[in-house]
This record gives structure tokens, C-alpha cells and sequence, in this order.
């Protein structure tokens, strides 16, 4: 297909869903996705994936089908993919059960009210509520529900929207809020990042939001050897991907280039895309113990470089910033006060149409061990960034990163590390989602049968 056809294909699939969203979220509960694992849910599980359908109820009571999608999960922990080099999809069992995940959008969440007509003629086997309730003390929230149809016969058709475009070829996910361009030698960082237009496509297309991104780490082992990598010494590969109506998930592996020689890290992630955010549940095998083994000075950063300088932004975080070692030094050093540790670290940005959130989780380990995150940002805009290389292994105050994470790797032992990021894309300005972002994990999701 010529890139002309596609890019009409996806302006024309972007207004229909732009259309098609007026109407839920006038009922939405919020802009996030909600993704909910088959064992929170027992009642609700154990029937083939394909007899699922999801429903809010409408204003006569009835039933509204809504996007959703069910994602396996195998034995070992991996999504079952079913496109790319590498399908896993013969390792799932198309039953929904155990860690197995639904996903739908807060947008499309329905008043607590069972419908009372369901589409066809067809009733359904079972139904289920899914009631999800606000936490005490966030104000202008309320209680929602959508409603889970079992059907073993007369299964009604699946919504035609597609919240999610995912193009393999140019490396691209599309959605109604952002325009994400993957660097294809390595899916963890990116091309660029573009904000959609809310009047797109009659509007302007997009307004550039980030133009790349980067990540730097410096090892400075006790014996006499320093390791310096960036994210062209570690390339990946796309092994496996799913694209479907909630969100595109993609699985990468990793190749660690030391040398001029090629070695398997024996790693790999599992990125996923929703219509407003990215989420990278990141599992980090880190070889050497930082305490034993590594002197100070030695870190890891994560950056941004945005079009626009941050102070365009009302920037806030509850994490601390890093300081230099020196006036023009290039090595990292940090606040002389222990920082005691969160469960969860953010930053928002706010701009005059459109809004940027991060989220992490750290490991429990990292937890333990006092390994807390600290912000970098710079007063620089991106064409001033375009003058550094981002190809070249630098520290984040040399480096094309006006914005970033940094954290310390002597305090980071051994061993696996779980951790998750989750990135908000906002194509206006609404103060009011940055603090629902902020309590998402506080929501609380009850499910009961019905008949």
C-alpha cells in the first residue's frame, strides 16, 4: 500500500472514531484505559474469549456494545501475540482464565443501570457487572459500570471502532490523541511523538510534541573499567505484536552491541498502546550488583527532548531533582539528604492545549534499597537539542534530553527488577484528569452476576 492510501485510510478510520467517542464520553467515568485480569474476576471467567461482549447501558436501558478487547496470557507470561516474525499465538487456549487480561477504555464507562434490551433476539447466556467506584475524597467523580454478555449462540457483532491504528511497515501508532513514532532499531525509544489536533482531520493534522528520546548508563566498576552505553549499543527487535479495538501491544527483544559483536541480552518486554497512553511493564535483569561492584558517578537516565522547552509546561513531580558533581562537570551526584522512597513516582506537564503525565512503579527491591528516581529538566527547546547527537554515548547534561529520569546504579542489586511506566498523551487542557491520573490505582473494581 503507498503511504499516500495509508495515511488517507487512517485520517478517514481517526474522524469516524473522533465521531464515534462524542457520544460515551458524555457517560465516561475517565480518560484512562482499565484493564482487569481474569482472576480479580472469577465469576466473570472461564468461557471461550470469542462469546465476550461488552455493553453500557443507554439512556432506555439499552444496551450499548462498547470497544473492548480480551488479551491471553500463557504459562509462562507472555501476551499471546498473533502477528509478526514471531506468533506465540498456538501457546494460548482461547478461554478466558487466570492472568488473561480485559481492557476497555474509561471513556465508554455506562451509569450503573443493567440494561434491559440487548441487541438481536438473542439473550444473553450470562450476564455480569463490572461496578468501578471512584476513591473517597477525589472530587467530580462517580460511580460507573459496564455490563459483561455471555453468548453461546446468535453472538452478536463486534464494534467496528478501532481506538488503536498500529502500521508495522513505518513503525506507527495512531490514535485520536497522539502520533507515536517508533525508532525501529530500538522500540524503546522514539522518532517523535505528535500531538492530534481535536479538530483533526478537518484541522491541522498534529503538533510536534517530543522530537526523540534517548537513554545513557555508566558503569565505573571498582577495578579499573568503565562501560558507557546509550540506546544505539542496545538494539532491538519486533518479535510478535496484537493489534485490536483497546490497544496495539508489542513484544521487543534485545541485543547488546559490544565491540562490534552482537550478543543476546536475554531480555524482552511487551509495550502497550491505548488511545491516550503508553504502558511498559519493564523487567530489568541487572548483571552486577551496584552496592559491591560499581563506584559513584555511575547511573542510568531516561530523556525526552521536547519541541518546546519544559518551562513552556507548569511542570510538577513528587520526586526530587539530581545536581551535578561541579560547575560543567559531566558526572551526576545527588542530594546529600536520604530520600526516603514512594510507591509511585509522577510528573505532569501542562500546556496550554495539551497535557503530558508520567507515571513508575519501582521494583520492590529498589524500594528496599532506597533506589529513588530523580527528575533532570532544562531550560532548552528542541531545535537548540537538534544540534547534539543523539547517537552518541553522552551524559544527560551533554546529550539532545531536556527532560528526564536518572537513577543511581549503586544502589541497584543483582537480579531481576519489575518495574512499570505508564505515559499519558493529552490533547487538551484539563487540569481535572491530571489528579484521576494520579488515583487510578485507587479505583475500586467489583464484579457480580446478574442472571
Amino acid at each position: 500500500m503507498a503511504r499516500s492510501d495509508w495515511v488517507a485510510r487512517m485520517q478517514l478510520g481517526l474522524a469516524l472514531l473522533l465521531l464515534g467517542w462524542m457520544a460515551p464520553l458524555e457517560a465516561g467515568i475517565h480518560r484512562a484505559p482499565i484493564v482487569i485480569p481474569a482472576h480479580k474476576m472469577r465469576a466473570i471467567a472461564q468461557y471461550p474469549v470469542k462469546n465476550y461482549r461488552l455493553f453500557r447501558s443507554g439512556p432506555a436501558g439499552e444496551a450499548i456494545p462498547i470497544p473492548f478487547q480480551i488479551d491471553e496470557i500463557n504459562g509462562i507470561g507472555d501476551y499471546v501475540l498473533n502477528e509478526g516474525p514471531q506468533p506465540n499465538l498456538q501457546t494460548g487456549d482461547s478461554v478466558f482464565n487466570h492472568l488473561d487480561e480485559l481492557s476497555f477504555m474509561g471513556d465508554d464507562v455506562g451509569p450503573v443501570s443493567p440494561p434491559k434490551t440487548w441487541p438481536g433476539t438473542q439473550k444473553p447466556h450470562a450476564v455480569f457487572e463490572i461496578r468501578i467506584t471512584p476513591p473517597a475524597g477525589v472530587p467530580n467523580t462517580s460511580e460507573g459500570a459496564v455490563y459483561v454478555a455471555v453468548f453461546l449462540q446468535n453472538i452478536p457483532s463486534q464494534v467496528n471502532d478501532k481506538y488503536v491504528v498500529f502500521n508495522l511497515k513505518s513503525g506507527e501508532i495512531l490514535t485520536s490523541r497522539y502520533r507515536y513514532r517508533f525508532d525501529q532499531k530500538n522500540y524503546l525509544v522514539v522518532n517523535g511523538v505528535e500531538m492530534v489536533k481535536p479538530g483533526f482531520p478537518s484541522g491541522p493534522e498534529n503538533v510536534p510534541l517530543i522530537d526523540s528520546s534517548t537513554f545513557y548508563a555508566r558503569a565505573d566498576l571498582k577495578y579499573f573499567l568503565t562501560l558507557q552505553v546509550n540506546h544505539r549499543s542496545v538494539n532491538s527487535r519486533l518479535e510478535a505484536f496484537k493489534s485490536g479495538p483497546v490497544r496495539t501491544i508489542v513484544r521487543v527483544t534485545f541485543i547488546y552491541q559490544f565491540l562490534k559483536l552482537n550478543f543476546e541480552v536475554g531480555m524482552y518486554t511487551e509495550v502497550s498502546f491505548f488511545s491516550n497512553s503508553v504502558i511498559l511493564p519493564a523487567i530489568i535483569y541487572n548483571p552486577l550488583d551496584g552496592v559491591k561492584s560499581l563506584n559513584k558517578g555511575s547511573g542510568f537516565y531516561y530523556g525526552f527532548a521536547l519541541r518546546e522547552s519544559p518551562n513552556r509546561y507548569e511542570f510538577s513531580t513528587n520526586m526530587k531533582p539530581y545536581e551535578e558533581a561541579g560547575q560543567g562537570s559531566s558526572l551526576l551526584s545527588f542530594l546529600k539528604k536520604e530520600v526516603k522512597p514512594e510507591k509511585e513516582y509522577w510528573a505532569s506537564l501542562i500546556g496550554e492545549d495539551r497535557m503530558m503525565y508520567v507515571l513508575m512503579r519501582p521494583s520492590a527491591q529498589m524500594l528496599q534499597d532506597g533506589n529513588v528516581p530523580y527528575y533532570y529538566v532544562k531550560d532548552v527547546g528542541g531545535d537548540d537539542l537538534k544540534k547534539r547527537n543523539n547517537n552518541e554515548t553522552k551524559p544527560i547534561v551533554d546529550s539532545p534530553v531536556n527532560l528526564g529520569l536518572y537513577f543511581d546504579l549503586t544502589r541497584f542489586r543483582e537480579g531481576e527488577h519489575f518495574m512499570s511506566f505508564q505515559l499519558f498523551f493529552e490533547n487538551k487542557k484539563d487540569y481535572k484528569n491530571i489528579e484521576l491520573f494520579k488515583s487510578l490505582d485507587r479505583w475500586a473494581i467489583k464484579a457480580a452476576r446478574l442472571f
